[in-house]
């Protein structure tokens, strides 16, 4: 499916988010999850877990069952399973039936967000998570944002490739966010090595726009600002960087926006923003700007990618797809992801 070449729409073999840290407690919630129906919910000793949230026996929807303890039991007739999976009682009989058990996803829980593995079990491993405090998520020196979960009506692939041509910000957030009008115009450069491929822009001698002067107060000169973007994964975008006065080169900060992507299914897709700074970590106010910030860019960006997606499922005759060279590390990472699935398609 378009962008990709592949039938499978996306690899499994993947850590993907499955929701905030602080949306998991003890009532049960379902997400769904790359077409499956995940459900969440933490154990009595605060333990998330993610299993099959469709009752095997007659696809009850388990989020509309009840907690037994540290156990599931499924509304509709009464089975009950326990956090591993594992059928423990059928009230209509003595024993349970074969293959009764959920599926169980692994779990990862840090730096606020719960990871689910939606692969091969035996292939997950905590070690292929990204690494997060290299972007000042779970760090006591860093002041990070959570900003609220929307579910965007279209194919995950269509968020990845906004977020890496941010020339974007030039047009459909000119009015939103501060100088996003010399965006486009900063020349761009590919950086890639095996853990990820940035589409790197280098802003130079830049005017103090509003916000520079919010975020460093008394920062009226010229500065230079790091409009990166960073794919490390399919479940991961990083845009943003460093900031620094352009006369003298004293640092300035560095302020991160974590694009956290998880497909609902092959048109829908969850997104997670966090935004992490390293600067005046202690000024609540710079967080409710950046987290206001969001609920006036984010509705944009979803505004046009739902409208390809809507070009894309009609029966419209699309014309031959042109690409300009800022392109570059979008193609990279549509051939890095293809071969991320094929490899996985390979060795089912």
């Amino acid at each position: 499916m378009y962008p990709l070449t592949t039938t499978q729409h996306y690899p499994r073999n993947q850590w993907w988010v499955a929701a905030y840290s602080a949306e998991v407690g003890e009532a049960l919630m379902m997400r769904e999850i790359l077409g499956e129906r995940v459900l969440l919910y933490r154990t009595q000793a605060g333990e998330a877990v993610a299993m099959s949230a469709i009752c095997p026996h007659r696809a009850y929807p388990l989020e509309q069952g009840q907690r037994v303890g540290d156990a599931v039991q499924c509304g509709y007739h009464g089975f009950t399973f326990g956090p591993d999976g594992t059928c423990l009682r059928v009230p209509s009989q003595p024993g349970v039936p074969q293959k009764s058990s959920l599926r169980r996803y692994p779990v990862v829980e840090t730096a606020g967000l719960v990871w689910v593995w939606t692969g091969d079990v035996d292939m997950a491993s905590s070690a292929q998570l990204p690494d997060l405090a290299a972007m000042g998520l779970g760090r006591d020196d860093w002041a990070v944002e959570q900003h609220a979960l929307v579910t965007i009506n279209a194919r995950y692939t269509l968020l990845i490739e906004n977020l890496l041509d941010l020339s974007h910000v030039s047009f459909i957030h000119a009015t939103t966010i501060p100088g996003g009008e010399m965006v486009a115009s900063i020349p761009v450069s590919v950086e890639e090595t095996a853990q990820s491929i940035t589409v790197v822009r280098k802003g130079q001698n830049l005017p103090a726009n509003p916000l520079i002067k919010v975020q460093f107060p008394g920062q009226e000169d010229p500065v230079n600002q790091d409009f990166d973007a960073e794919y490390i994964s399919p479940a991961l975008v990083r845009t943003g960087g460093a900031m620094s006065d352009a006369a003298s080169g004293r640092p300035l900060g560095t302020q991160n926006y974590i694009h956290l992507i998880t497909p609902a299914s092959p048109t829908r897709v969850h997104y997670f923003v966090n935004t992490a700074r390293d600067f005046a970590v202690n000024n609540p106010a710079l967080g409710q700007m950046q987290i206001a910030m969001g609920t006036k860019i984010q509705p944009e960006d979803i505004a046009a990618i739902e409208a390809i997606e809507l070009v894309l499922q009609s029966d419209a005759t699309l014309p031959t797809e042109i690409s300009a060279r800022v392109d570059n590390g979008a193609l990279k990472v549509r051939r890095r992801l293809e071969m991320q699935i094929k490899s996985e398609q390979a060795t089912a």
